[in-house]
């Protein structure tokens, strides 16, 4: 295994704002960015897997892009999901690692604010869940609703204006996305839009508010059954028992495994909902002659247990909950599947670069453009740190580091940090379940060991960059 420093690329020097134009020789993109909420990286039709999903918009966007099959976040929750997809870096240096109202750490940069200081129409519609508000993010137009929360008659902000969006909550995102596009066209600038969904969220209730007519194209006896569902938890943390995950699958009923088909259905639904809220918005692109100019980016903040391993929910660095979608399409890109690893910290240096920006080196995230251009990518990276530091939603502080073939765990006691409750290790490449915990198998010592190691490098190196921006 390389040295992880290589391939962390954590950098040195504190963020910027004002970025230089790398080349003004062809006109920069447009970049219209997607971020749904809570889906899964199988709940798209495109991936083929086992969940019966329907999602035409985002198959079409898929099949003239590229589709990454390996695309993961650093922290499954919504919070810091979005500050890291804003800035390129983990959230323990961001600021943001809780949900809810945290600020992005003083000084931390956003690609809305680079762009809007090289120039570009920047906007967001929909959910923001952060302290540091749109606007001071780098955003000029803003049409947003805080958090979660029903899904019709939900409060809304527009232009500074407090109202309630009529509809479905993602058909007034769609809408307000779709103002500004049509304002855009008719502006030279190129623009910066971030769309962010609250479906396939659950409402403010705890439930799937669908429509009948899109449950009716799930019906439950078709939805497959986790092969996990009935597991005993045996080799995991033992707090899980007793922790809001496995309590509240059981408060869904995830110990019958019809209520956790009639659950799949309804998210599916919500999954096909949301989709039919990006083709309204992707059907606008094309009729104001935008799309070839437009590159589309699609991804989720996270994923969601659906009854894996009896659980429900995210921050639990299983693959159900840290494994997102991510497709790209539009000029530049080219079409396929890729396998390399990507993270959700890629996309501020990927925006900042197709828009042709220099590169900010400060940034723990990797510019995508090689891949998706079919360029040579060296020294990409073959592994990546989870961090959850914070005990959130149940879970209790935990890091991890995943590669191709491993996935370790640790977890520590919120009340004593440092102090490991347990740790976990994966083969993935015969245990893609993640079903065994062989971190006691006296003939995987060396891996758990070289894996620890791993994990307390990442973590060394973050310590170090935030002593680095601090100034000490």
């Amino acid at each position: 295994m390389r040295r992880c420093a290589r391939r962390v690329r954590l950098g040195a020097v504190v963020g910027v704002l004002l970025a230089a134009r790398v080349s003004a020789t062809a006109p920069p993109p447009n970049l219209l960015v997607i971020l749904t909420d809570d889906q899964r990286h199988d709940a798209l039709g495109c991936a083929g897997g086992p969940l019966p999903a329907l999602t035409p918009a985002m198959d079409r966007l898929a099949a003239r892009g590229l589709r990454f099959r390996n695309a993961f976040v650093v922290l499954s929750i919504c919070s810091p999901s979005r500050a890291a997809v804003l800035t390129g870096l983990y959230g323990s240096v961001n600021g943001v690692v809780t949900v809810g109202s945290a600020r992005l750490r003083e000084g931390v940069a956003t690609f809305a604010q680079r762009l809007r200081a090289a120039g570009w129409r920047t906007g967001m519609a929909g959910k923001w869940h952060l302290g540091t508000p749109p606007a001071e993010a780098g955003f000029d137009f803003v049409a947003a609703f805080h958090g979660n929360g029903p899904w019709y008659r939900r409060g809304v902000v527009a232009d500074g204006v407090e109202g309630v969006a009529e509809g479905m909550i993602d058909e007034w995102v769609a809408a307000q996305t779709i103002r500004f596009l049509s304002e855009a066209a008719r502006d030279s600038r190129p623009f910066v839009f971030w769309m962010c969904t609250q479906l396939p969220h659950m409402d403010d209730r705890h439930e799937w508010d669908v429509r009948p007519e899109s449950l009716e194209r799930f019906p439950v006896e078709r939805m497959p059954l986790p092969a996990t569902w009935n597991d005993d938890l045996t080799g995991r943390p033992a707090y899980l028992l007793t922790a809001r995950p496995r309590l509240q699958a059981r408060r869904y009923g995830y110990d019958d495994p019809e209520a956790i088909r009639r659950h799949i259905a309804r998210y599916l639904a919500a999954v096909y909902e949301v989709d039919c809220a990006i083709g309204r918005t992707l059907d606008a692109l094309d009729r104001l002659g935008l799309t070839d100019r437009t590159v589309v980016i699609l991804s989720s903040d996270n994923g969601w247990l659906l009854g894996e391993h009896g659980l429900t929910g995210k921050v639990l660095p299983y693959e159900e909950s840290i494994r997102v979608p991510l497709i790209f399409a539009g000029p530049g890109v080219r079409r396929g599947v890729e396998d390399r690893f990507v993270l959700n910290l890629d996309l501020a240096p990927t925006i900042s670069d197709l828009a042709g920006l220099s590169p900010d080196p400060s940034i723990h995230g990797r510019s995508l453009r090689p891949l998706l251009a079919g360029e040579p990518a060296p020294e990409w990276r073959e592994e990546f740190l989870y961090e959850a530091p914070v005990g959130q939603l149940g879970v209790r502080p935990l890091w991890a580091v995943r590669t191709e073939r491993w996935k370790y765990v640790r977890t520590e006691d919120p009340r004593e940090p440092g102090r490991i409750l347990s740790e976990e290790l994966y083969d993935l490449t015969a245990d893609p379940l993640e079903t065994n915990n062989v971190f006691v198998d006296r003939r995987r010592h060396d891996v758990a060991g070289r894996m620890a190691g791993l994990l307390r490098r990442f973590q060394v190196e973050l310590e170090r960059d935030r002593e680095r921006r601090a100034g000490r």
